[in-house]
Parts: structure tokens; C-alpha cells; sequence
């Protein structure tokens, strides 16, 4: 018997046509024009180019409903398909509306008057997202519902709701995960209907459709915008100006629903009504809903609207309700509870159907209450004027990396200024480890009177006041501190001029005698690096700090002699250096002022760097993604080698290989490659490989024997554990009488004391070390701790950022206890093997590519961690 393809296999198991039924009660009993074709929903999930389909089908049958247009197309081809649905004289009249909404948002052009008139006549905006993390992928069919049941839906009562709202409908946010956790159903399906909580439908292999492409948890962008699915969504919400957004999760299946009010901690800079009074109106719709069908659900647990970057909190930022729906659910169509109680994937679909209905009908009730909130609390915050205080922004020694600042957050909307001359930074608060006298002109100027100023505040200001309630995130994101950029926060807005930021001119690159070099510490310069050495170009780097002419060169500087290089390297180098905003500077002789000679032996020969990075199971899915889109944005051509393949693999043939976290404190590492695998990369690396080990891959390092450097855990349970692995007859430490008798509802509080949930900590740094080359951080700087293993100071290598016997908090939440822990332990270690090098971090440098700081570190171990230098 022949069997089908696996493509024709997948379109069996998930085919949806376009013409079928709904399942019983899934939709209220309105009149629904027959002309309009039903999704197919509830026994199967619709693959991502049916899913297309029926969404140009609907906008084909309903026009005067429905507008579809392609938000993005992700990195695998797939289009994000985004519908516009309202009455047809509201689409007739969408051009108008969107643009009165855009007044509505600014009061600087939109008089109080003008105001009451636009929320007395316009529809609200209400955003649903759905399925931003693709293995939740029951949100994408319960979006094809909604979008049927208002294109097509004839009852007065709905009528009248299109006639006030104007729905966007994000169908599918993440269509590269939904598309892998579907193949992986489809793959595991069988003819039986199998919903035992172990089948393959319901347990995902490495990584899980969870993520996108890149292996990014989207819900944690919404305010880095790294992902291209992001940044077109967020592009096309400031366009829209929606006043409520939903997004569309799932849980665990042995939970019921969740919908908004939130917990705490909630964000004290979010507008109230729209973190609290709007949250709760919505949350009664809600619960109408859910209790006229006898559904379980809860509120106030688990999920907060503290962390700005989920795709609830910054809407709520934006000015919207924003609020996050969760249903039990994620793996196949049917999994068996512990209740016994089967959940299928027809019940999410009614769930999240039901719940967007509620919110859609609570919008429309309450339209004109919403506008004029939605308009007041701009309107209170530009009416605080200069009271409301600003940020300042230095260019400080790396002026590119400032402006990759100020680029972020303009793409969130963020208005930034310029000043015209130079300010003092006496009376003004230091943020994070920011120092200096005065700020010059061309310095950036942030004001918080403006419609976004809560957002400016909350990704800027040192930390934000949590609360006694722990965050379901980090407790650290600030953007100075992530970005070690000068900043400073003025409580009354400085009387300083400033003018509209313009786009710096261009200019030419000279011609040079005898070469070029790209000064060490700007942002961009590893890109152009990567590009010219992938290209063939020839490379030095200055191992100690020169000076040419009145330029001071720090050590790393890149030294590109025209002798030995190709005839187009000045073309080249110019437009890449134009690209990637950098200095370059012309030499017309190799002798410097002071310090080492361009052609010194002490210089670095920089290869072409032949990188592998280990992937599957153990390793963390989004620590992998987050090095792998660092690489790619980089330049940097990597291989991705799967862990079983290590035993196998001709490491000969890289010249780096890159172990990140295993999510089990290396001990996922030392089970996956076993004594074979940490023999091979012993060997490979004594005869000349650098090994690049970071958070649980540095504790592997250890543990494996790979280095002589020592590790512990913060958790006491989790040190214990690990002793006890090493000496199995040590015996367990008497236990505190205290921890024995403390209540049952104080656990969270004991976990908090032994863990660092995200704050930036104090580093000391060693600027002359390669691995701290243009780090601009002789007075120190802040890295980010996730809970991550201490790493010992290394006896026989070096410490180039270490974690000194000092106050170590920056910005976050760091137990006392902990703080001792990591006194006097390293960040970074460096240590020499026979021919090659074994570089440990004891965190992420890439953590969700939001950490451009320790992102460098990275760079400068890949380009000069073995730093041989010519004379070697």
C-alpha cells in the first residue's frame, strides 16, 4: 500500500475547508448570513495556509465588513494575515476614524473640546491578538470565530456593536511556532483519539512551538522589538491607536481560565483607569460570560502588569486596556486532566471565543466612557508640563550605542529631543552607575509630559517600586543601565533648548597611505569586523591602548593595513562603516604617538571566526535563540550542531564552540554528553579551540573537570544537592528550626530569598583584559543576574569582571543573603588550555538580546579570546 507524503499526511491530519460546521453552541443564536463560509473548528487544528485561506475567503465574502492585509511575512514565509472588522459605514469612513483617533491620542493638537466631540461620534479600537506563543495554538482557531461571527452575524444587537467598535485582529502572531507545534501533532496523530497526558501530541520535542523562529518568547518583546513578527506588530498599533487590546494565551491544561483584574504588582506608572477601573469593567463582562455557562475561571493570580515588555502591559502603557487570556490547554486536541475530565481542543476554542465576545460587547457599551479616558490620561500627563520631569541622555564614550538607545524608543513611540547646549548634571539622579559633571550639547533630552511619557519613565528610570508582591519577570530592565549609556532623571524638566532629533550627515572616508582603523567601544564595529574578515579582508588588533595623532586609540582597536588587502578595502570599509554607524579612522603612517606601533608584535591576528553552538535538548530553547539571533544580526556565520552529535562531530573543523544554559545547572550537560563528550572537548580545545560557556553551560565547565574553577548554587536545597553529588556521604546540614515552623503561605517568600529573579549587579571591570575591551567601564558596570551559578574566582586564569566585597545592587531585587553569595566570585573567567582557551560567564551576555552591554563581552570572546598575538 502505498502511503501519502508527509506533506499530504500533515493537510489529512489538519486539513480545514473552507465550508463545514461549527461546533454546537460555539456562537451565539444570531442570524448569519449563509453566504459567508464557516471555519472548520474544534477536531482538528487549522494549518497555517487554511488558516490564510479562510481569511481571504471571509474578506472576499464580506468586503463591506472585512479588510485583510499582510502585517508580515516571518522568517519562514509565512504571512501574518491581519483583519480590519466594523460596520460597512465605519469601513467606508476608516480612513476618517483612524486619523480622529490619532488626534484623540495627542492632545499637544487636539483641544478638550475637539476631544468630546471625536469620543462622541467615533467607534472604539479593540485589538485581539492571538497565539503569540504558537504552541498555545487553540487561540488562532478561536480568532477564526470571531472574525466569522462579526463578518457575518445579522442581529440587532451585533449590528449595533460593529456600528461602535472597530476590530483589528491579529489571527496568528506567531505563525512560525504554530506551524511547528502543528507538524509536531500531525506527526504524532494516530487514528485513535489519543488524550493521555504522555502521548506525543501533548509532549513537544526540543524546542516546542512555544517560540518563533529565532526561538524568542515574542510576549517578552513588545518593547526591544529584536523579532521582525514584533516590530510589525507594534509598528501597526501606534498607527491604530487602539484604546483595548487582548491578548490570547494558554496554560497549564490542569488550570481552568484566567482573565483580568491582574495581580500585583501593577506598574505604578500605568494610567489607573486602564490598569485598574477598566480592568475589573472588563473582567465582569468576562465573568458574565463564563458564569452563565457554569465555566470555571479565577483573577488576581499569577499575572501581573509589572514587566513592560508583555504584549498586556504594553498596550496598557500605550493607553489601552490591555489584558492577557489564558485557558487551560496547549499539545493535542485531548488531554486527559488528573480530574479525569478530558480537555479538548473544541472546549478552548469556546472559551477564548466566549471571553473575546464579552470583551467586544463591553467596548461597545462603554465606548464614549473608554474614548475620553483614553484621550484624559494623555491629557493629564501633558497638562503636568515641565513638573513632570525628563531623562537625559549622554553620548558618552560609545555615541552610536546612545543612539541605538534612542532609536528604541522611538520605534516605541517615545519622542526625544536634542539639546543646543550644554547642562549641568548637578540636582539631577544618576542612573545606575552614571557619572559625570555636565552634559554637552547634542546630549538627548526625554520630557515625561508627553502622551507616552509613563512608557519613557518606565523603560528609563533606575527601577521601578514593585511592591511586596514578587513579579512574574525580572525585577531590572532599565534601558541606561542595560545599554551602559549616561543618563540622568531630572524631576523638573531643565530650561535647556532643545530641537527635533535629525538624521546625522554623511560624510566621506578619506583617502589613507598606509590604512584604516576602527577605534575600539562602538556600537556596530563587530559587524563590519565579521563582514571583513568572512570577506577575506586582513586584520589586526592593538593589545594595548596608542595614541594617533590627538586621537586616543583604546586596546581592541581594529588595525586594516591597505598592504596585504584587497584594492576595494576603503570602498568596503566605508560602506560598512555608513551602515553600521562607526568612526573609522584614516592613517597615513603605521608610528603612533604613544603606545605600541600598528605593526607592533604585541598586536592580535584576528582569523576568521569558525563557530558551532550546541543545540537540542538540554539546552535552554530561547538562551540558544537569543545567541543564534546575536550571531545572525552580527554577521557571524555559525553552525548549529545537535548535542547527540557531539560524539561524532570533526571539532576540527570550528574554531569556537558556544555551550549555553541547560535550564539544570550544567547538570543537563554532563547526562546529554557524558564522560565521552567532556573528554572530546577537552582534547579539541588543549590543541587550540575556545569553549564558550555561559550560565548553567559555565557550571558544566566545572563539573565536567574542563577547568579547575569551582562553582555553587544560591538555593540551599539546590547546593546541598549538588554536595551531595560530589561527596555522596556527606551528611545533610542541620536544618533551622525557623524554616520548619514557617507558614505555608509565606513559600514564595523563602523562594525570593534564595533566588535573584533579573536585577543588574555591579561588576568590577578590568578594561586591559581583551574580554573588557571597549567596555567604557573603569568605574564599573552592571550585568544581569537571573539566578545564575557563582562562579569562584579562578586561581589559575583571570578574572576580568568579578563581583567585588561591595553594595552589588544596580537596580532589582537582590536578597542580602544572596548579595554575600556573590561577593568576591567571578562574571567572566579566562583561562588558557594547552593551545586554546575556556571562557566562562557566569550569566547570559545575549539575555533576550536586551543587554547590549555584556553582548559586547561575547563579541570580544569570540574575536579575541584565544588573543594570540603575532609574536606568540
Amino acid at each position: 500500500m502505498r502511503m501519502p507524503s508527509r506533506p499530504a499526511l500533515l493537510a489529512l491530519l489538519c486539513a480545514a475547508p473552507l465550508m463545514a460546521g461549527l461546533p454546537p453552541g460555539l456562537l451565539p443564536a444570531a442570524d448569519h448570513r449563509p453566504d459567508v463560509p464557516q471555519p472548520d473548528l474544534g477536531t482538528r487544528y487549522t494549518p497555517h495556509h487554511a488558516l490564510l485561506a479562510y481569511a481571504r475567503a471571509l474578506a472576499a465574502a464580506a468586503p463591506e465588513r472585512v479588510r485583510m492585509s499582510i502585517l508580515n511575512v516571518t522568517e519562514e514565509g509565512y504571512e501574518q494575515p491581519f483583519l480590519v472588522i466594523s460596520s460597512p459605514e465605519n469601513l467606508r469612513r476608516l480612513d476618517e476614524w483612524k486619523a480622529l483617533n490619532a488626534k484623540l491620542a495627542d492632545p499637544r493638537t487636539c483641544p478638550e473640546e475637539e476631544a468630546r466631540r471625536i469620543t462622541e461620534t467615533s467607534p472604539v479600537f479593540v485589538w485581539l491578538g492571538y497565539s503569540v506563543h504558537g504552541s498555545e495554538a487553540a487561540g488562532s482557531e478561536a480568532a477564526l470565530a470571531v472574525a466569522y461571527h462579526f463578518a457575518s452575524a445579522r442581529s440587532p444587537e451585533v449590528l449595533k456593536q460593529l456600528d461602535r467598535v472597530v476590530l483589528l485582529m491579529d489571527l496568528t502572531q506567531n505563525p512560525d511556532g504554530r506551524a511547528r507545534h502543528l507538524q509536531g501533532v500531525a506527526e504524532a496523530s494516530t487514528p485513535f483519539k489519543a488524550n493521555d497526558p504522555l502521548d506525543a501530541q501533548n509532549t513537544a520535542q526540543w524546542p516546542g512551538g512555544r517560540f518563533n523562529h529565532r526561538l524568542f518568547d515574542l510576549n517578552r518583546d513588545w518593547v526591544w522589538q529584536t523579532q521582525g513578527e514584533i516590530r510589525a506588530e507594534t509598528a501597526a498599533f501606534l498607527q491604530w491607536n487602539p484604546q483595548v487590546a487582548v491578548d490570547v494565551h494558554e496554560m497549564t491544561p490542569e488550570s481552568s481560565y484566567y482573565f483580568p483584574p491582574t495581580m500585583q504588582p501593577i506598574h505604578e506608572g500605568l494610567p489607573e483607569a486602564f490598569s485598574g477601573r477598566w480592568q475589573a469593567t472588563f473582567g465582569k463582562g468576562v465573568a458574565r460570560a463564563f458564569d452563565a455557562r457554569g465555566w470555571a475561571y479565577f483573577s488576581r493570580d499569577v499575572f501581573d502588569l509589572f514587566y513592560p515588555g508583555y504584549g498586556d502591559s504594553w498596550p496598557t502603557f500605550q493607553g489601552a486596556v490591555g489584558m492577557t487570556f489564558e485557558t487551560a490547554g496547549q499539545g493535542g486536541v485531548a488531554y486527559r486532566r488528573q480530574d479525569e475530565d478530558i480537555l479538548t481542543l473544541e472546549g478552548r476554542i469556546q472559551r477564548h471565543t466566549a471571553s473575546c465576545l464579552a470583551v467586544v460587547a463591553t467596548a461597545a457599551a462603554e465606548r464614549q466612557a473608554l474614548l475620553w479616558d483614553f484621550q484624559q490620561a494623555r491629557r493629564d500627563r501633558a497638562a503636568l508640563g515641565d513638573r513632570a520631569g525628563a531623562f537625559l541622555l549622554g553620548e558618552g564614550e560609545d555615541p552610536s550605542r546612545t543612539r541605538a538607545l534612542v532609536a528604541l524608543l522611538q520605534r516605541n513611540g517615545i519622542d526625544v529631543l536634542r539639546t543646543t547646549r550644554e547642562l549641568a548634571t548637578a540636582g539631577l539622579e544618576p542612573i545606575g552607575l552614571a557619572q559625570g559633571a555636565g552634559l554637552p550639547a547634542g546630549s538627548y533630552l526625554v520630557p515625561l509630559d508627553q502622551a507616552k511619557g509613563a512608557l519613557a519613565q518606565a523603560l528609563l528610570e533606575a527601577e521601578a517600586h514593585m511592591g511586596p508582591k514578587p513579579t512574574y519577570d525580572t525585577t531590572a530592565w532599565s534601558l541606561p543601565i542595560a545599554f551602559h549609556v549616561p543618563a540622568w532623571r531630572a524631576k523638573v524638566r531643565p530650561k535647556v533648548d532643545a530641537a527635533t532629533l535629525v538624521p546625522p550627515a554623511e560624510t566621506g572616508l578619506p583617502d589613507a597611505a598606509w590604512g584604516y582603523l576602527i577605534p575600539a567601544g562602538h556600537e556596530g564595529a563587530e559587524k563590519t569586523l565579521a563582514a571583513l574578515l568572512q570577506e577575506g579582508f586582513k586584520a589586526t588588533a592593538l593589545a594595548e591602548p596608542a595614541r594617533h595623532l590627538d586621537q586616543r586609540l583604546p586596546a581592541g582597536t581594529i588595525v586594516l593595513p591597505l598592504r596585504g588587502n584587497p584594492p576595494t578595502l576603503k570602498a568596503r570599509l566605508h560602506a560598512l562603516a555608513r551602515q553600521n554607524q562607526h568612526p573609522v579612522l584614516p592613517t597615513d603612517t603605521a608610528q603612533m604617538g604613544l603606545g605600541p606601533d600598528l605593526g607592533s608584535n604585541r598586536a592580535l591576528i584576528l582569523k576568521t571566526p569558525r563557530i558551532a553552538v550546541l543545540m537540542d535538548r538540554p539546552a535552554s530553547p530561547t538562551a540558544f535563540g537569543a545567541l543564534a539571533h546575536t550571531l545572525t544580526e552580527a554577521g557571524l556565520a555559525f553552525v548549529q550542531l545537535r548535542a547527540d552529535r557531539l560524539a561524532a562531530a570533526p571539532l576540527q573543523r570550528y574554531t569556537h564552540l558556544v555551550l549555553v544554559d541547560d535550564e539544570a545547572q550544567g547538570k543537563g550537560w554532563q547526562q546529554a554528553l557524558g564522560e565521552g563528550g567532556a573528554a572530546k572537548l577537552k582534547a579539541w580545545v588543549a590543541e587550540g579551540g575556545s569553549l564558550l560557556a555561559f550560565q548553567g553551560g559555565a557550571a558544566y565547565a566545572s563539573r565536567a573537570g574542563l577547568t579547575a574553577t569551582g562553582y555553587h548554587l544560591l538555593a540551599k536545597g539546590a547546593e546541598e544537592a549538588r554536595l551531595k553529588e560530589k561527596d555522596p556521604k556527606r551528611e545533610a546540614p542541620k536544618v533551622d528550626p525557623a524554616d520548619l515552623v514557617r507558614p505555608w503561605d509565606k513559600r514564595e517568600e523563602r523562594s525570593l530569598e534564595e533566588s535573584i529573579p533579573g536585577a543588574f549587579l555591579k561588576v568590577r571591570v578590568d578594561g586591559t583584559h581583551p574580554l573588557a575591551w571597549g567596555l567604557h567601564a573603569e568605574q564599573g558596570a552592571a550585568v544581569l543576574d537571573t539566578s545564575d551559578p557563582v562562579l569562584h574566582l579562578s586561581a589559575g586564569g583571570e578574572n576580568p569582571l568579578y563581583y567585588a566585597k561591595e553594595e552589588l545592587r544596580v537596580s532589582g531585587l537582590l536578597p542580602r543573603a544572596m548579595e554575600a553569595k556573590l561577593q568576591q566570585s567571578a562574571y567572566a573567567i579566562r583561562e588558557k588550555s594547552g593551545q586554546g582557551a575556556i571562557i566562562l560567564l557566569a550569566g547570559d551576555p545575549v539575555f533576550r538580546a536586551q543587554t547590549p552591554f555584556t553582548r559586547r563581552i561575547l563579541f570580544n570572546a569570540i574575536f579575541f579570546g584565544a588573543y594570540r598575538p603575532t609574536n606568540d
